[in-house]
Protein backbone atom coordinates (compact mmCIF):
# COMPACT_ATOMS: atom_id res chain seq x y z
CA UNK A 1 0.00 0.00 0.00
CA UNK A 2 1.54 3.53 -0.93
CA UNK A 3 0.15 4.73 2.71
CA UNK A 4 3.38 1.82 3.85
CA UNK A 5 5.77 4.06 1.94
CA UNK A 6 8.05 6.06 4.21
CA UNK A 7 9.28 9.90 2.91
CA UNK A 8 10.99 12.40 4.43
CA UNK A 9 11.74 15.73 2.62
CA UNK A 10 14.52 17.62 3.94
CA UNK A 11 14.25 21.29 3.26
CA UNK A 12 16.67 24.65 3.76
CA UNK A 13 14.62 26.95 4.52
CA UNK A 14 16.77 29.92 3.30
CA UNK A 15 17.83 28.18 0.43
CA UNK A 16 16.34 30.26 -3.20
CA UNK A 17 15.88 33.25 -1.42
CA UNK A 18 13.64 31.67 0.70
CA UNK A 19 10.87 30.71 -1.83
CA UNK A 20 11.52 27.07 -0.99
CA UNK A 21 9.53 27.19 2.61
CA UNK A 22 6.77 28.98 0.87
CA UNK A 23 6.49 26.11 -1.63
CA UNK A 24 6.17 23.54 0.81
CA UNK A 25 2.64 23.70 1.26
CA UNK A 26 1.55 23.09 -2.07
CA UNK A 27 4.47 19.72 -2.36
CA UNK A 28 2.73 18.43 0.48
CA UNK A 29 -0.91 18.81 -1.07
CA UNK A 30 0.41 17.38 -4.07
CA UNK A 31 1.42 14.14 -2.63
CA UNK A 32 -1.23 13.47 -0.44
CA UNK A 33 -3.24 13.89 -3.12
CA UNK A 34 -1.10 10.69 -4.55
CA UNK A 35 -1.50 8.54 -1.44
CA UNK A 36 1.72 9.20 -0.36
CA UNK A 37 2.02 11.03 3.46
CA UNK A 38 5.57 12.68 3.56
CA UNK A 39 7.34 14.18 6.14
CA UNK A 40 9.47 17.27 6.27
CA UNK A 41 12.10 18.65 8.04
CA UNK A 42 13.58 22.07 7.82
CA UNK A 43 17.44 22.68 8.30
CA UNK A 44 18.49 24.40 11.10
CA UNK A 45 22.65 24.37 10.86
CA UNK A 46 25.54 22.70 8.94
CA UNK A 47 25.65 19.20 8.99
CA UNK A 48 21.77 18.57 10.32
CA UNK A 49 20.70 17.28 6.94
CA UNK A 50 23.63 14.90 6.74
CA UNK A 51 22.48 13.68 10.35
CA UNK A 52 18.61 13.78 10.07
CA UNK A 53 19.04 11.75 6.63
CA UNK A 54 21.15 8.75 8.80
CA UNK A 55 18.48 8.61 11.47
CA UNK A 56 15.69 8.47 9.28
CA UNK A 57 16.93 5.61 6.97
CA UNK A 58 18.53 3.60 10.55
CA UNK A 59 14.86 3.96 11.52
CA UNK A 60 12.94 2.60 8.86
CA UNK A 61 14.81 0.66 7.10
CA UNK A 62 13.60 -2.60 6.26
CA UNK A 63 10.45 -1.97 8.79
CA UNK A 64 8.39 -0.83 5.72
CA UNK A 65 7.52 -3.47 3.67
CA UNK A 66 5.45 -2.95 0.16
CA UNK A 67 4.33 -6.09 -1.86
CA UNK A 68 5.98 -5.98 -5.35
CA UNK A 69 7.94 -2.97 -4.70
CA UNK A 70 11.53 -2.50 -4.92
CA UNK A 71 11.62 0.44 -2.60
CA UNK A 72 9.68 1.87 0.00
CA UNK A 73 11.88 4.41 1.89
CA UNK A 74 12.70 7.70 0.54
CA UNK A 75 14.84 11.09 1.60
CA UNK A 76 14.30 14.42 -1.18
CA UNK A 77 16.74 16.87 -0.67
CA UNK A 78 15.10 20.57 -1.06
CA UNK A 79 17.90 23.39 -1.22
CA UNK A 80 21.57 24.20 -2.86
CA UNK A 81 24.25 21.78 -3.77
CA UNK A 82 25.22 21.77 0.49
CA UNK A 83 21.78 19.98 1.00
CA UNK A 84 21.86 17.66 -1.19
CA UNK A 85 25.57 16.68 -0.70
CA UNK A 86 24.54 16.26 3.20
CA UNK A 87 21.45 14.18 2.60
CA UNK A 88 23.36 12.09 -0.13
CA UNK A 89 26.32 11.65 2.21
CA UNK A 90 23.76 10.53 5.29
CA UNK A 91 22.03 8.03 3.05
CA UNK A 92 25.06 6.26 2.11
CA UNK A 93 26.97 6.57 5.49
CA UNK A 94 24.29 4.16 6.51
CA UNK A 95 25.13 1.45 4.09
CA UNK A 96 21.90 1.10 2.39
CA UNK A 97 20.55 2.09 -0.52
CA UNK A 98 17.83 4.41 -0.23
CA UNK A 99 16.50 6.34 -3.42
CA UNK A 100 17.40 9.96 -2.85
CA UNK A 101 15.18 12.62 -4.69
CA UNK A 102 16.38 16.33 -5.39
CA UNK A 103 14.63 19.92 -5.33
CA UNK A 104 17.50 22.24 -6.50
CA UNK A 105 16.89 25.88 -5.36
CA UNK A 106 20.83 26.71 -5.45
CA UNK A 107 21.77 29.94 -7.71
CA UNK A 108 23.52 27.14 -10.73
CA UNK A 109 21.57 23.76 -10.27
CA UNK A 110 24.68 22.29 -12.31
CA UNK A 111 23.87 18.43 -10.87
CA UNK A 112 20.35 19.20 -11.05
CA UNK A 113 20.35 20.22 -15.02
CA UNK A 114 22.79 16.86 -15.28
CA UNK A 115 19.80 14.91 -14.28
CA UNK A 116 17.11 16.84 -16.28
CA UNK A 117 15.62 19.05 -13.21
CA UNK A 118 15.18 22.00 -14.99
CA UNK A 119 11.55 23.07 -14.14
CA UNK A 120 11.60 24.36 -11.03
CA UNK A 121 10.75 23.22 -7.85
CA UNK A 122 7.26 22.19 -7.91
CA UNK A 123 8.27 20.63 -11.22
CA UNK A 124 11.46 18.60 -9.49
CA UNK A 125 9.04 17.50 -6.43
CA UNK A 126 6.54 16.10 -8.62
CA UNK A 127 9.39 14.35 -11.02
CA UNK A 128 10.35 12.48 -7.76
CA UNK A 129 6.51 11.74 -7.01
CA UNK A 130 6.48 9.97 -10.03
CA UNK A 131 9.48 7.68 -9.93
CA UNK A 132 8.57 7.21 -6.20
CA UNK A 133 4.93 5.62 -7.48
CA UNK A 134 6.63 4.08 -10.60
CA UNK A 135 9.39 2.59 -8.45
CA UNK A 136 11.88 3.40 -10.37
CA UNK A 137 15.47 5.58 -9.89
CA UNK A 138 18.33 6.51 -11.66
CA UNK A 139 21.45 4.66 -10.93
CA UNK A 140 24.38 7.21 -10.27
CA UNK A 141 27.90 7.24 -9.78
CA UNK A 142 29.42 8.96 -6.77
CA UNK A 143 33.18 9.69 -6.29
CA UNK A 144 35.20 9.63 -2.62
CA UNK A 145 37.50 12.44 -1.66
CA UNK A 146 39.83 11.38 0.92
CA UNK A 147 37.13 9.10 1.90
CA UNK A 148 34.13 11.72 2.04
CA UNK A 149 31.20 11.49 -0.85
CA UNK A 150 31.12 14.04 -2.99
CA UNK A 151 28.24 14.79 -5.30
CA UNK A 152 29.84 16.01 -8.18
CA UNK A 153 32.57 18.45 -8.63
CA UNK A 154 36.13 18.88 -5.97
CA UNK A 155 38.35 21.91 -7.01
CA UNK A 156 41.18 24.21 -6.19
CA UNK A 157 42.21 27.42 -7.33
CA UNK A 158 40.46 30.21 -9.54
CA UNK A 159 37.06 30.40 -8.86
CA UNK A 160 36.83 27.46 -6.66
CA UNK A 161 35.86 29.41 -3.98
CA UNK A 162 33.07 31.69 -5.11
CA UNK A 163 30.17 29.42 -4.45
CA UNK A 164 31.09 29.66 -0.36
CA UNK A 165 32.55 33.06 -0.42
CA UNK A 166 30.41 34.97 -2.99
CA UNK A 167 27.85 37.42 -0.18
CA UNK A 168 24.71 35.55 -0.37
CA UNK A 169 22.70 39.25 -0.45
CA UNK A 170 25.01 39.53 -4.01
CA UNK A 171 23.43 35.65 -5.11
CA UNK A 172 19.89 36.79 -4.08
CA UNK A 173 20.40 39.63 -6.26
CA UNK A 174 21.97 38.29 -9.09
CA UNK A 175 21.68 34.91 -9.14
CA UNK A 176 24.30 32.75 -10.93
CA UNK A 177 26.01 36.49 -12.33
CA UNK A 178 27.01 37.28 -9.07
CA UNK A 179 29.53 34.33 -9.17
CA UNK A 180 30.91 35.94 -12.19
CA UNK A 181 30.49 39.41 -10.55
CA UNK A 182 32.82 38.16 -7.59
CA UNK A 183 35.36 35.89 -9.49
CA UNK A 184 36.60 38.62 -11.43
CA UNK A 185 36.87 41.16 -8.73
CA UNK A 186 39.23 38.53 -7.52
CA UNK A 187 41.16 37.03 -10.38
CA UNK A 188 44.38 38.81 -9.35
CA UNK A 189 44.55 37.70 -5.71
CA UNK A 190 45.04 33.97 -7.68
CA UNK A 191 48.10 32.52 -7.49
CA UNK A 192 49.75 29.54 -9.26
CA UNK A 193 49.23 26.20 -7.54
CA UNK A 194 52.19 23.47 -8.60
CA UNK A 195 50.37 19.97 -8.59
CA UNK A 196 51.31 16.59 -9.35
CA UNK A 197 48.35 14.77 -10.21
CA UNK A 198 48.43 10.88 -10.79
CA UNK A 199 45.68 9.30 -12.40
CA UNK A 200 43.65 6.40 -13.72
CA UNK A 201 41.03 6.26 -16.83
CA UNK A 202 40.95 7.02 -20.78
CA UNK A 203 43.40 8.39 -22.97
CA UNK A 204 42.37 9.54 -26.42
CA UNK A 205 44.07 8.21 -29.40
CA UNK A 206 43.10 9.57 -32.66
CA UNK A 207 39.70 10.06 -32.00
CA UNK A 208 39.29 6.59 -30.25
CA UNK A 209 39.30 5.87 -26.20
CA UNK A 210 41.78 3.53 -25.32
CA UNK A 211 41.09 2.01 -21.72
CA UNK A 212 44.06 2.25 -19.38
CA UNK A 213 43.09 0.77 -16.07
CA UNK A 214 45.89 -0.38 -14.78
CA UNK A 215 48.68 2.45 -15.99
CA UNK A 216 49.03 5.44 -13.91
CA UNK A 217 48.95 8.76 -16.50
CA UNK A 218 50.60 11.84 -14.56
CA UNK A 219 51.01 15.50 -14.84
CA UNK A 220 53.30 17.85 -12.94
CA UNK A 221 52.66 21.13 -13.42
CA UNK A 222 51.54 25.15 -12.57
CA UNK A 223 47.80 25.48 -12.41
CA UNK A 224 45.49 28.37 -12.30
CA UNK A 225 42.18 25.75 -11.73
CA UNK A 226 42.06 21.75 -11.24
CA UNK A 227 38.81 20.10 -10.94
CA UNK A 228 37.21 16.72 -10.79
CA UNK A 229 33.38 17.03 -11.96
CA UNK A 230 30.65 14.27 -12.97
CA UNK A 231 28.35 17.24 -14.50
CA UNK A 232 26.87 18.40 -17.63
CA UNK A 233 27.02 21.84 -16.36
CA UNK A 234 30.02 23.58 -14.26
CA UNK A 235 29.50 26.90 -12.31
CA UNK A 236 26.41 27.18 -14.69
CA UNK A 237 28.25 26.38 -18.24
CA UNK A 238 25.98 24.12 -19.67
CA UNK A 239 27.65 21.64 -22.13
CA UNK A 240 31.29 23.10 -21.38
CA UNK A 241 32.25 19.61 -20.24
CA UNK A 242 31.45 18.17 -23.40
CA UNK A 243 28.71 15.79 -24.86
CA UNK A 244 30.36 12.38 -24.03
CA UNK A 245 29.45 13.24 -20.01
CA UNK A 246 27.83 10.35 -18.75
CA UNK A 247 26.66 10.15 -14.96
CA UNK A 248 26.79 6.28 -14.63
CA UNK A 249 29.92 5.08 -16.68
CA UNK A 250 31.99 4.92 -12.88
CA UNK A 251 34.13 7.91 -14.76
CA UNK A 252 34.50 11.56 -13.95
CA UNK A 253 36.27 14.69 -15.98
CA UNK A 254 39.52 15.63 -14.62
CA UNK A 255 39.67 19.61 -15.86
CA UNK A 256 42.80 21.70 -14.92
CA UNK A 257 44.34 24.51 -16.39
CA UNK A 258 47.72 25.19 -17.09
CA UNK A 259 49.14 28.39 -15.28
CA UNK A 260 50.00 30.96 -18.46
CA UNK A 261 53.51 31.55 -18.57
CA UNK A 262 53.48 35.10 -20.72
CA UNK A 263 50.74 37.29 -21.99
CA UNK A 264 50.51 35.14 -24.84
CA UNK A 265 49.95 31.98 -23.57
CA UNK A 266 47.42 33.89 -21.33
CA UNK A 267 45.39 35.17 -24.42
CA UNK A 268 45.33 31.51 -26.01
CA UNK A 269 43.85 30.12 -22.78
CA UNK A 270 41.34 32.69 -22.82
CA UNK A 271 40.25 31.85 -26.74
CA UNK A 272 40.40 28.16 -25.44
CA UNK A 273 38.12 29.12 -22.58
CA UNK A 274 35.94 30.94 -24.80
CA UNK A 275 35.59 27.97 -27.14
CA UNK A 276 34.94 25.80 -24.56
CA UNK A 277 31.64 28.05 -22.90
CA UNK A 278 30.68 28.36 -26.61
CA UNK A 279 30.62 24.24 -26.96
CA UNK A 280 32.90 24.46 -29.45
CA UNK A 281 33.80 21.04 -30.69
CA UNK A 282 37.18 22.21 -31.87
CA UNK A 283 37.65 23.32 -28.21
CA UNK A 284 36.32 20.23 -26.97
CA UNK A 285 39.16 18.20 -28.63
CA UNK A 286 41.68 20.37 -27.97
CA UNK A 287 40.73 19.66 -24.31
CA UNK A 288 41.28 16.52 -24.68
CA UNK A 289 44.76 15.92 -26.57
CA UNK A 290 46.90 15.85 -23.37
CA UNK A 291 50.31 15.97 -26.25
CA UNK A 292 49.68 19.93 -26.54
CA UNK A 293 49.28 22.73 -24.35
CA UNK A 294 45.78 24.53 -25.57
CA UNK A 295 45.65 26.13 -22.07
CA UNK A 296 42.65 23.83 -20.89
CA UNK A 297 43.13 20.30 -20.76
CA UNK A 298 40.84 17.20 -19.75
CA UNK A 299 41.22 13.79 -19.32
CA UNK A 300 38.22 10.71 -18.45
CA UNK A 301 39.03 9.42 -14.89
CA UNK A 302 38.21 6.28 -12.60
CA UNK A 303 40.59 7.61 -9.72
CA UNK A 304 43.49 10.77 -9.18
CA UNK A 305 45.73 11.60 -6.52
CA UNK A 306 46.11 14.94 -6.22
CA UNK A 307 49.92 16.15 -4.27
CA UNK A 308 50.58 20.04 -3.25
CA UNK A 309 53.94 21.72 -2.61
CA UNK A 310 51.97 23.59 -0.23
CA UNK A 311 48.28 22.86 1.20
CA UNK A 312 45.46 23.73 -1.69
CA UNK A 313 42.47 24.85 -0.48
CA UNK A 314 39.21 23.08 -1.77
CA UNK A 315 35.52 23.35 -2.72
CA UNK A 316 33.72 20.05 -2.64
CA UNK A 317 30.01 20.73 -4.15
CA UNK A 318 30.20 24.16 -3.50
CA UNK A 319 31.20 23.87 0.35
CA UNK A 320 34.76 25.27 1.42
CA UNK A 321 36.90 22.16 2.50
CA UNK A 322 40.40 22.05 4.61
CA UNK A 323 43.40 22.68 2.67
CA UNK A 324 45.31 19.26 1.85
CA UNK A 325 48.52 18.31 0.94
CA UNK A 326 47.50 15.13 -0.45
CA UNK A 327 43.82 14.77 -1.58
CA UNK A 328 42.67 11.00 -3.26
CA UNK A 329 39.58 11.20 -5.48
CA UNK A 330 38.06 7.47 -6.58
CA UNK A 331 35.02 6.78 -8.78
CA UNK A 332 32.31 4.60 -7.37
CA UNK A 333 30.10 3.53 -10.35
CA UNK A 334 26.79 3.74 -9.79
CA UNK A 335 26.87 3.92 -6.19
CA UNK A 336 23.90 6.05 -5.35
CA UNK A 337 20.31 5.66 -6.43
CA UNK A 338 18.43 9.42 -7.72
CA UNK A 339 14.66 9.86 -8.16
CA UNK A 340 14.56 10.91 -11.88
CA UNK A 341 12.70 8.77 -14.83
Amino acid sequence: MLSDIKILIIYNPKAGKGKIKSIMPEVKKMYTKAGLNPLFHATKRRDDAYETAGKFVKKYYGNTVVSDRKNSLYVIAAGGDGTLNEVMRGVLDTGYDVPIGIMPAGSTNDFGYSLGLNGGLIDAAEKAMNAILMDECFKCDVATFNGKYITYTAAFGLFSDVSYATPQKLKNTFGHAAYLMYGAKNILKTRKVHAEIKYKGLDEQDGFAIISDTDDKKIDADLLLGMVVSAKSVGGFRGITGSGVALDDGEDELMFVIWPKNPLKLIKTLIHAVGMVRKSPKALKQAYDLTVDHGIKMAKIKEAKFTFDKPSAWSLDGEESEAQNEAEIKVIKQAVSYLVL
